[in-house]
């Protein structure tokens, strides 16, 4: 191995996050990273807000790092909410990979380590490839990550898809398979979600609403003149349209 060679254990990481996913009942993206956090005991603060309830601490954590800080002891995560939403989340992930993979000082092996937990629990491999995404965009909309991480973890699932399809599934592969797959809908569900009208359960869609409450798409051209109706068209006509208004 060449000297400043920082080598991965793929196994390792995956199977922190398996873990993850399993103590916190996770089986729908994009997951909640704060409340993950606090699972496993952290406080959360904004540098804004550490500043001003102990501006000791809001030094050192700046000083440590611009994006985000973590404090073992004290079980505290503190992060820059100045930083853009993906930035954001990728950096507390990046602290709870410290937690979970038990780092201890700092060195740059704990860094990358934290890094790749960080995408992997954000977007796992096999979850982009359930999902149908085709290019890194999907991957920053699907899972809420920012470009750069969406694209890096999209790198990645291309290179780990040509290894499953040479090699077949690892025995880490199908214990992630195997945590996301839904007995009753028989098959491996990437995302859980109710239709933001109806409360309709929904499984695998990246979209707000069921195929029963997507607004029905308007024909060009076409014009609704209620002079052309009796009045029982025009109360049925209203009916119609009512919950549109109301929603």
């Amino acid at each position: 191995m060449s000297r400043g060679l920082i080598y991965l254990d793929y196994n390792k990481i995956v199977t922190a996050t398996i873990e993850v996913f399993r103590k916190c009942d996770i089986h729908s993206f994009p997951i909640d990273c704060e409340a993950l956090l606090k699972h496993y005991g952290y406080r959360l603060f904004s540098y804004k807000e550490l500043r001003d309830r102990n501006p000791e601490l809001y030094s050192l954590s700046l000083g440590y790092s611009e994006d985000a800080f973590r404090s073992g002891a004290s079980k505290i995560v503190a992060y820059n909410s100045d930083r853009p939403r993906g930035r954001i989340r990728f950096s507390l992930m990046h602290e709870l990979g410290h937690h979970v993979l038990g780092h201890t000082g700092l060195s740059n092996q704990n860094e990358k380590e934290a890094n790749a937990f960080a995408s992997h629990i954000l977007a796992p491999r096999m979850a982009i490839h359930y999902s149908g995404c085709k290019n890194a965009n999907d991957v920053a909309r699907l899972f809420d990550m920012s470009f750069e991480a969406a694209d890096n973890a999209f790198i990645d699932y291309r290179r780990w898809h040509r290894n499953v399809v040479i090699y077949k599934m690892s025995t880490v592969d199908k214990a992630m398979y195997a945590h996301f797959y839904n007995k009753e809908q028989k098959c491996f569900v990437w995302s859980i979600h109710r239709c933001d009208f109806c409360g309709r359960i929904l499984y695998n869609s990246s979209e707000p609403r069921c195929t029963i409450c997507v607004l029905p798409s308007i024909p060009k051209k076409t014009h609704i003149y209620y002079h052309d109706f009796d009045e029982n068209d025009r109360i049925l006509q209203r009916q119609h349209l009512k919950w549109l208004y109301d929603f």
